[in-house]
Formats: structure tokens, C-alpha cells, sequence
């Protein structure tokens, strides 16, 4: 069922695609309107009795709004890695003019310059491992868990490292590491020279961003900063083992602090099922909000993403000084656990599927917004516009 739900949206997707480029809001109309039309579908028979699209516990047309909008913004993101890359070489062509070379011979000279100045970095091999290490524990928990010979091996996969190398494999993965390192460098260095470019030409991007698709979704009950009257809300399902979310977090913290009163941060919780102390860490922090310091604790949780189990998120409410014995009534009795699953069926109602996901006035974006765009979805509601998704690619 579910390819025959998929190849019925390629098959709209296509028969639409001329459109695209024109209407984005009309295009997202007729994909609302097929999903009606699915809806009324009969898509079995028992003993001649009908079943049904409708009967199904599936909103087709939250799926297909979802899913449209993906698949919209990814056809953007490569229309404008196109772009912007047929507009370098239309710079480098003309700066080459000027110097009597062609491009391929500038490109030979920018790279013999950046990697002189590649050669001369420095890099302390035990601590950029070390952080690395760090990092991917961050991010991917369950690595933590693992032995360090399981670790080893799922870094030697990871980096491509063959059976046949010399050398320890900590050591491999330390030369691939600095040898990232001086790429990602020696790219940035690259990219510095043509960022020079075009801030020296007259360039008008005309391709359109799509625009951000509005979810309904409500506030609920939830806890919340700034003032509960704005005019602006700001809803952040969120995941306590999410890094993702960890890194939002600031993010929507300095917005708070350069609008003040004007906006409204509601956090809800979406633990996500790999995550195993996600769940009982919102339940936590739920019991702490029973003691007005959701807050409070809230930052201890993402400050401590690594040791969020049980006997720990007791120690977190000790801490804060909340009346101990309450609180872990609250956690052993798993009292907030029907407020947290009902945090994880109004999203996934919603379509949302991911963490970290913030709706500004119901408009969604998925993934980590900077505070530059985060204004300027902010501002396009104020002006009764329609945002649009983050120029950056792989935002929301």
C-alpha cells in the first residue's frame, strides 16, 4: 500500500511539475485536493463489504503535504547547487579575462596558494581525535555504549579504512582526520575567493525558494517563555538526546533575548523511539514543571545528554532543590507519561516526524534554523507573507 501511495504522488508530482516553477501555492492545492479524492478511494473488499482510504488511521493529505514539500525543497537545493555553480564559472571566466589566463589556469593558481598555506597548518593529532571521539558520542549515544574494539571497528568502516593498512587503526583514522581537516580548510579557502567575486558583481538570483508549508498544530498546556499574549508563537517539538535540539537551543534562546515580550517559546516534547532515555527524561522534566522549574531542569537535561538515566535525572532534581521525594513519586509512578505521549500524538498527527521541528505561527521548519532566518520567517508573518525555506542547504 504504502508504494502504491508513493507512485500515485510521483505520478501528481509529475503531471504538475510544469506549474511549480509559477504557483507553489496552487501546486500545494491540488495536492491537497488529490489527497481528498484518495480519501473517497475503495481500496479493498471483505465479502464484498468496502473498505475505504478514509477508514485508515492515515491523514493522506498531512502525508502528502509533508511529502510534497520534501520532495519540493529538494528539487530547489539542486537547482540552485546548479546554479550557483554555473554562476562561478561565469566569474572566474571574467576575472581570468582580466588577467590574461583562462579559468582552468586561475583554478591551478588558487589551488597552488591554498595548498602552500594548507602544508602550513598545524594540527595536534590526539586532540582533534579526542574531540571527534567526543562528538560522535554527542551525537549518536548508543556509541558510548560500545566497547572500544567495537568502536574502533565502526570507525574503521566508517572512514574506508581496508584490512591491508599499516599501522594502528587509531592512527589511520587520525591521518584521515587531519587530512579532513586541511580539505575542509583548503575548500574554505576557495570559497573565500569566489565569495570575493561575486560580492564585486551585479548578481540577481531569480529562482525562488519554496514556501514553508503550515502545520496545525496548538500550544496544548505546554510550558512556555516570553510573553503568553504574543502575537507570535513559537512551538519546538524537542528530544533530550537530540543534538540537533541541543544546538537549537541557543539559537532560540538569543531570539527570546532580542525580542523580549513580542514572541512566545513553547517547548513540547517529541522523544524519538532510538533514543531510550528520551522518553523518561521528558517525563522528568514534566514532573519538575509540577514544581515551576521546568526551565531549570529543562537546561540541565541538554546540558547532560549523556546521563539521563533514571538515577541521574533524580540527582538533576536534587540539585535545583526540588522536594525530592514528590518529584520521584512523580518519575516511579510514571504520572507525566500521558502528558508526554500526548506531546508525540499531536506531532505526529501533524506529520512531523523529526527533531529538532519549530512551527512559527503554525509555519514549520524542520532541522537547525539560524537566528537570521528565524527573524526573517518572523518578519514575513508579521507582514502577512508566506515564509520561505532556509536558503541554506539541507535547512528547513
Amino acid at each position: 500500500m504504502r508504494k502504491v501511495l508513493i507512485l500515485s504522488l510521483l505520478v501528481f508530482l509529475l503531471t504538475t511539475f510544469s506549474s511549480v516553477g509559477k504557483d507553489y501555492k496552487s501546486t500545494g492545492e491540488k495536492c491537497a485536493k488529490m489527497g481528498k479524492s484518495i480519501e473517497d478511494m475503495v481500496i479493498a473488499r471483505v465479502d464484498g463489504e468496502e473498505i475505504h482510504f478514509s477508514e485508515l488511521d492515515y491523514d493522506v493529505q498531512v502525508r502528502y503535504k509533508i511529502e510534497y514539500h520534501k520532495f519540493e525543497k529538494k528539487l530547489y537545493r539542486e537547482q540552485r547547487s546548479k546554479l550557483d555553480k554555473l554562476i562561478d564559472r561565469m566569474l572566474l571566466e571574467k576575472e581570468a579575462a582580466t588577467t590574461k589566463t583562462t579559468p582552468d589556469e586561475l583554478i591551478v593558481m588558487i589551488n597552488s596558494k591554498t595548498d602552500l598555506e594548507t602544508k602550513e597548518i598545524k594540527i595536534d593529532k590526539d586532540k582533534f581525535y579526542q574531540d571527534f571521539l567526543n562528538n560522535v558520542k554527542m551525537f549518536y549515544p548508543g556509541f558510548s555504549e560500545m566497547s572500544k574494539e567495537k568502536q574502533l571497528k565502526t570507525l574503521k568502516k566508517g572512514f574506508g579504512i581496508d584490512n591491508g593498512s599499516k599501522g594502528s587503526i587509531e592512527e589511520e583514522i587520525k591521518n584521515k582526520l587531519v587530512g579532513m581537516k586541511k580539505g575542509s580548510t583548503q575548500h574554505n579557502k576557495k570559497s573565500g575567493f569566489l565569495k570575493d567575486l561575486r560580492a564585486k558583481a551585479d548578481i540577481e538570483i531569480l529562482l525562488k525558494r519554496p514556501e514553508l508549508i503550515h502545520l496545525d498544530v496548538t500550544s496544548d498546556d505546554d510550558p512556555y517563555l516570553g510573553n503568553k499574549d504574543a502575537k507570535i508563537t513559537i512551538i519546538e517539538f524537542s528530544d533530550y538526546q537530540c543534538p540537533f535540539c541541543r544546538k537549537a537551543r541557543p539559537i532560540l534562546n538569543d531570539l527570546l533575548a532580542k525580542r523580549g515580550d513580542k514572541i512566545k517559546i513553547v517547548y513540547r516534547d517529541f522523544p524519538l523511539a532510538f533514543h531510550k532515555n528520551a522518553k523518561i527524561a521528558a517525563a522528568a522534566a514534566e514532573c519538575a514543571d509540577e514544581q515551576g522549574a521546568f526551565w531549570e531542569y529543562n537546561e540541565l537535561l541538554f546540558d547532560n545528554q549523556r546521563s539521563l538515566d533514571v538515577e541521574n535525572l533524580k540527582k538533576y532534581a536534587k540539585s535545583i532543590g526540588l522536594d525530592v521525594e514528590k518529584f520521584n513519586h512523580c518519575l516511579d509512578s510514571g504520572k507525566q507519561n500521558i502528558e508526554v505521549e500526548k506531546d508525540v500524538a499531536d506531532a505526529k498527527i501533524a506529520g512531523i516526524s523529526g527533531t529538532p521541528s519549530i512551527l512559527i505561527n503554525g509555519y514549520y521548519i524542520s532541522g537547525v534554523p539560524s537566528l537570521a532566518y528565524l527573524e526573517e520567517v518572523i518578519a514575513d508573518v508579521e507582514r502577512s507573507h508566506i515564509p520561505r525555506v532556509q536558503e541554506d542547504v539541507g535547512k528547513g
